[in-house]
């Protein structure tokens, strides 16, 4: 019988997942309609937290980054935001965008601060694993500060391989094949 990730996986919209630590998560793609779901979660991570996600010092998306974040395809392209059960609030993004050719997929990850250590981002990067897999992608790479230590510690232990950036010492690539 297939899990709930399987079926979301396969198409259905929105799935039922739980952490390692317990925490019930449903998962959902947004909609042109969630700027104010998105906000409220972006308003609850910290500057370090935003420029991890983002890769650049800034208080918050503006409006163009909000729509852009939220016009995705469902496709090539998709955008989940995480509720917790118990409260309904969002508390996590999962993004995962995959090239043309639908061989390798970039993923990342933003978990509102006051969630973290609850292990909301290793189930949705096990997610975004299933997500690419299901679709025929290869590869899964994501961006990482490297000071974004819990962030590389959690892809590390899911198999991800680290290395530099040519030019950029203050970043790395985190890939893991999926064949």
């Amino acid at each position: 019988m297939p899990s709930e990730l399987d079926r979301t996986v396969a198409g259905q919209a929105e799935a039922h997942v739980v952490t390692r630590s317990g925490v019930r998560l449903v998962l959902r793609p947004v909609s042109p309609d969630d700027g104010d779901n998105l906000r409220k979660l972006l308003a609850c991570m910290t500057p370090s937290d935003l420029r991890f996600r983002f890769l650049a010092s800034q208080k918050e998306p503006d409006e163009a980054a909000l729509t852009q974040l939220l016009a995705v395809d469902h496709r090539r392209t998709e955008h989940l935001l995480a509720f917790d059960v118990r409260t309904g609030e969002p508390v996590a993004s999962l993004m995962i965008a995959a090239d043309a050719e639908m061989e390798t997929a970039e993923v990342a990850i933003a978990v509102a601060s006051g969630a973290r250590n609850r292990g909301i981002g290793w189930a949705l990067l096990r997610h975004a694993a299933t997500w690419a897999k299901a679709r025929g992608i290869k590869r899964l790479q994501a961006i990482e500060s490297r000071e974004n230590h819990d962030a590389l510690e959690v892809e590390r232990a899911l198999g991800f391989e680290t290395r530099a950036i040519d030019g950029d010492p203050t970043v790395v690539l985190v890939e893991a094949d999926l064949t």
